[in-house]
């Protein structure tokens, strides 16, 4: 059985670390907290402990080669393994290619770079490739077309030196390391993702060791997000009221997705938490962010009659989505009246631009995978065989904050058969060119705004 991080905690604290610790979890952000937990409690318990971390894509053969040897000047140390992707089967090939390559679009540094390289070569290991083969031959071996991104992967591993994974032989690398132990006084720290179910690596590991999972469940996000502003608040010696804490909730759109009983959607925990020590950081110590300054700094997601609007605008309804831009007008007008009327019209054009993006997005997703977006798809096999990886790219590319719902997604889909990419893209540069007018003096917005809406219903 897979232990509590308290009681891994307790035992290192009581000078009886376990000898190997691997620490997985549906929560990407609770998993790396629960990693760094043991790391520093370990490097605290034991301040001269020589450490050595590996970075992602490194052999695994070379790690656990390091695990077994006793170091030359004696002494404690401890192995850092910051991926491990050895549980992974072959049957996951494409689900852990299609996070490779979301991953690397996304990635800022190199750091990042090496993680989603990391994922890739133990795909090549999966399919017995190796970098002697031909950039063509290794995506007909993945069974993957061969796009800017994997030449742009491959060229990254060849040029670092890294080497392709050995498959399912990792597995029985770390099974053999684990078994027979490290060096006397040797500590290996792991962090995968997901923590596999009957996995009989993960069952050994859990037996001459220990196994963390941090997985997050819809009922227990909103304690695991009430204890982490806790901690933030604690660490940056800020006080978060708890009218602030509910109003995070209602903006960044936690409440909406929690309370929808046909979702099982997990909303996401580091964005929110990012928004929180974004705020702690602008009040300062000692300072106390409240309903009023989240009001002010955080920007409401998906909810109400803005989504409202952007669901009539994607599915072509412009004359209901004039109508509808209209009331939200006169009620903004009526919560601020001294306000122009071109900052109200001004505050729906993103929400407008936010959609269009989605629409290329989603175009861009069927050109990549190559799904037929002419075509109708019923809404269950979308929901079963599109939705989740299509959410995970929207959201891997900055398109969307968290993974959409199936069902407005599916709204989306649909929408997207009847325009092109060209279309989507000259939409786009309209409402940009409107957004510039309203700042430069050109057409006003709301004729201009209004004007756009009625030419796109002509033409839909």
């Amino acid at each position: 059985m897979p232990k509590q991080l308290k009681a891994v905690l307790a035992q290192i604290e009581d000078g009886h670390p376990p000898r190997a610790i691997l620490v997985g979890g549906s929560s990407d952000y609770l998993s790396e907290q629960a990693f760094h937990d043991i790391r520093d409690a370990i490097v605290a318990k034991q301040p001269r402990i020589s450490v050595e971390a590996y970075e992602p894509g490194t052999d695994l053969g070379a790690i656990l080669d390091s695990f077994r040897t006793m170091s030359l000047f004696g002494g404690s140390r401890l192995v850092i393994v910051s991926e491990v992707n050895a549980f992974v089967s072959a049957k996951e090939i494409a689900s852990l290619f299609d996070k490779a390559t979301a991953e690397w679009k996304s990635a800022k540094t190199d750091r990042k770079r090496g993680t989603a390289a990391a994922k890739l070569l133990h795909v090549l290991g999966l399919v017995n490739a190796d970098f002697e083969m031909t950039d063509r031959a290794i995506a007909d071996a993945i069974g993957a077309p061969l796009d800017a991104t994997l030449a742009d992967m491959l060229a990254f591993c060849r040029a670092t030196g890294k080497k392709a994974g050995r498959g399912e032989d990792d597995a029985a690398l770390l099974m053999e390391a684990i078994t027979r132990g490290g060096a006397p006084g040797t500590i290996l720290l792991m962090r995968t993702g997901e923590v596999p179910k009957d996995s009989a690596t993960v069952d050994l590991i859990d037996k001459h060791g220990a196994v963390v999972t941090a997985d997050l469940t819809r009922e227990g996000f909103l304690g695991a997000f009430d204890a982490a502003i806790a901690s933030i608040a604690a660490e940056a010696q800020v006080r978060f009221d708890p009218n602030a804490v509910a109003k995070m909730r209602q903006r960044l759109g936690i409440e909406r997705m929690l309370a929808d009983k046909f979702s099982r959607e997990i909303p996401d925990l580091r964005f929110p938490l990012s928004e929180a020590e974004r705020l702690a950081t602008l009040v300062g110590g000692g300072g106390r962010v409240t309903a009023d300054l989240v009001e002010r700094e955080i920007a409401a997601v998906e909810g109400g009659a803005r989504y409202e609007l952007g669901s009539l605008f994607t599915e072509g309804k412009m004359i209901e989505a004039l109508a509808k831009l209209r009331d939200l007008v006169a009620q903004s007008r009526r919560e601020d009246a001294k306000a122009a009327i071109e900052i109200h019209y001004g505050k729906f054009l993103f929400p407008l631009a936010d959609e269009l993006r989605q629409m290329i997005g989603i175009v861009s997703y069927a050109r990549a995978t190559n799904i037929d977006l002419s075509r109708s798809m019923p809404y269950n096999r979308f929901k079963d065989t599109v939705a989740d990886r299509l959410g995970e790219y929207l959201k891997q590319n900055g398109l969307v904050r968290q993974k959409p719902h199936p069902f407005p997604l599916h709204k989306k889909w649909e929408a997207a058969r009847s325009v092109t990419e060209k279309q989507l893209f000259r939409a786009l540069a309209e409402v940009a060119q409107i957004e510039v007018n309203r700042k430069s003096g050109g057409l006003p917005a709301d004729l201009a705004l209004e004007t756009f809406l009625l030419t796109r219903s002509r033409s839909s």
